[in-house]
């Protein structure tokens, strides 16, 4: 995804700090707050930003201290800036617990079983003993958590499910280029049940199922040309992703940010409120 020349630090900085999951993470916000009607206050924005990228810093530096020689680009660059790296952490940390407690609390008293069943599994996770693969469980919190806000979930509403199975088909095809560190670690995956073509076709089999789903919805339901061009350029961007041949960290950035046709719809609409 990065070619050489001076774009090349910034996509690793860009992918090593987990800024393009940020960026994915805002797109996400902006389809469904436009796609339920429902704002999303600004200090719920940034607690859930700030969480999130204090979630990826902390498990991007204990992967670097769990690596072994010859580390990763990655670990060698946590490891070389750790100061940094925690300073960064203790920022967005601290952001996230400003806007929490003191504008999001109602909204996290309210989902109170959520945030401690994530910490719940965290745990297990961390000490070996969770009895749910980590892919299930990262695609499983990611689609819950990010959906909390939005009134999605007091029916049955096809969108959630198309964009789970991108989540799931996108949390599979990164996590098998990690195979190998994953099993030195004795963690419970997915990925460990099959080899890395098995976990290819799983993912195109996903994928496969998503863009079935959205092309029904496009066909048997009235919805705006906006969100299923937004969320069916994500699939293709996916699909582009799961026929590349680099594993590296360009990968992991070009799969990550297979989100941002997601912006799609709230561009359209601001475009439409020009006179």
């Amino acid at each position: 995804m990065f070619q050489k020349g001076f774009l090349l630090p910034i996509g690793k900085l860009i992918s090593f700090l987990a800024l393009d999951v940020l960026f994915s993470l805002s797109a996400n916000l902006s389809f469904f707050s436009l796609y339920s009607n429902e704002k999303i206050r600004p200090t719920l924005f940034f607690f859930y930003l700030s969480s999130v990228w204090a979630l990826y810093l902390a498990d991007h530096l204990w992967d670097a201290f769990r690596e072994k020689e010859p580390l990763s680009e990655r670990a060698a660059f946590y490891l070389q800036k750790r100061l940094v790296i925690v300073s960064l952490f203790g920022f967005s940390s601290l952001v996230s617990l400003i806007t929490g407690l003191s504008f999001e609390f109602v909204f996290l008293w309210n989902h109170l079983p959520v945030l401690l069943s994530f910490v719940l599994f965290l745990v297990l996770t961390v000490t070996k003993r969770s009895p749910v693969p980590k892919e299930i469980l990262v695609a499983g919190f990611y689609t819950w958590g990010l959906l909390l806000p939005f009134p999605l979930f007091g029916g049955f509403d096809p969108m959630v499910c198309i964009f789970f199975l991108h989540v799931f088909a996108n949390v599979l095809l990164t996590y098998n280029t990690d195979r190998e560190f994953d099993q030195s670690q004795g963690t419970f995956t997915l990925i460990q049940f099959g080899k890395p073509k098995t976990i290819q076709m799983a993912v195109l089999c996903l994928w496969g199922l998503g863009i079935s789903f959205l092309l029904c919805i496009g066909i048997f339901q009235n919805h705006s040309g906006e969100f299923l061009l937004g969320m069916g350029l994500t699939y293709l961007w996916l699909g582009v992703c799961s026929l590349q041949r680099e594993k590296g960290y360009g990968f992991k950035s070009l799969c990550e940010l297979s989100y941002l046709p997601m912006f799609l719809p709230q561009i359209f609409f601001f475009f439409s409120l020009l006179p």
